[in-house]
């Protein structure tokens, strides 16, 4: 029987009341599983994640995570700083390449632009969906890590709300740098989960739902653990034990999502990546690019890769800071 997420959808996978779950004192003692995306050893345990991630998704929750997506992103508008400087960034009659683009909703909101957008997504059912209700955009079904589009470059190469979900976000990073044209434009949009040393999917207290739905169900003890692990233990784990700049510490992540679980789900509770704008920035600086607009307490990050002309219109994008 399903029951309400934060989001007021219905989205569960079995019933949130599941036995044998942790007690207290065991729930003090435990501690996410943590890995770096780059680390040789630890693949095989990624790549096992990557494979559960996939099973998860392609399950009957996908259609259901689809309806999630869209309840939240029906909020994209002007009033989000992030939305309005990548909206004014983007020339009228731009190509637009947005990967893991869901029900693509940026391109119903870029109306005005008259763009030549392009949406991938890893699912065929969502694809064939946005064929059919937007005729006038490309739409492909690909793997975000070997995205294939033919020899096609783009002057806008884009992820919103996708890479904290990746398993192994530098790939994407990859993909998105290759598919830009010299000089052209790389924009993210993620959760700041780094900067504010938390992980949705981290199993916060006695029971794997969201902190308001503790307080509603006046479940008070598990809403004060869940305070207590939010606040204090986790933030005070990733400071100590995985320092930002170490080797170890790069690309942060999550091995045991609680959405792999079988309790409820609910929105961010499948992000595994602690995604960070400052890592992923120096990692695609690595490769060439600049820095257009950097907002990390946003999850921001806009940037230019290498080979555009200084003379080139195109090149002045505006800059605003965050009020």
């Amino acid at each position: 029987m399903g029951t309400e997420s934060e989001n007021g959808v219905i989205l569960t996978r079995e019933a949130a009341n599941t036995t044998n779950r942790p007690g207290l004192l065991t729930r003090l003692r435990l501690r996410p599983e943590l890995a770096s995306a780059l680390d040789p050893a630890a693949q095989p345990r990624l790549e096992r994640l990557h494979l559960d991630l996939e099973a998860f998704y392609n399950s009957g929750v996908a259609r259901r995570y689809f309806a999630i997506g869209a309840a939240v992103n029906e909020t994209w508008g002007p009033d989000f700083k992030p939305h309005r400087h990548l909206h004014d960034a983007v020339p009228d009659g731009a190509t637009v390449l947005d990967l893991g683009c869901g029900a693509a909703h940026v391109y119903r909101h870029w109306a005005d632009r008259s763009l030549r957008y392009t949406g991938v997504d890893w699912s065929r059912e969502r694809i064939e969906r946005n064929r059919v209700e937007q005729p006038a955009a490309q739409f492909v079904a690909s793997s975000l890590y070997d995205v294939n589009v033919g020899d096609r470059r783009f002057d806008l190469v884009m992820s919103l709300y996708v890479v904290e979900h990746l398993v192994w976000p530098h790939r994407l990073l990859d993909q998105m740098h290759r598919l830009a044209r010299p000089g052209g434009l790389v924009a993210i949009l993620t959760p700041p989960f780094r900067e504010r040393e938390y992980l949705k999917s981290f199993h916060y207290g006695l029971s794997a739902i969201p902190f308001a739905a503790k307080i509603r169900r006046f479940k008070f003890l598990d809403a004060l653990l869940h305070l207590y692990q939010h606040r204090i233990v986790y933030p005070r784990l990733l400071r100590r034990r995985y320092p930002r700049g170490q080797d170890d510490s790069r690309f942060l992540i999550h091995l045991n999502p609680v959405s792999l679980t079988g309790v409820e789900f609910f929105s961010d509770s499948d992000a595994v990546y602690l995604s960070d704008t400052r890592e992923m920035s120096a990692y695609l600086a690595s490769l060439g690019a600049c820095e257009v607009a950097h907002w990390p307490e946003w999850g921001y990050l806009l940037m230019r890769t290498a080979g555009g002309s200084a003379d080139d219109p195109e090149a002045n994008v505006p800059v605003h800071s965050p009020a």
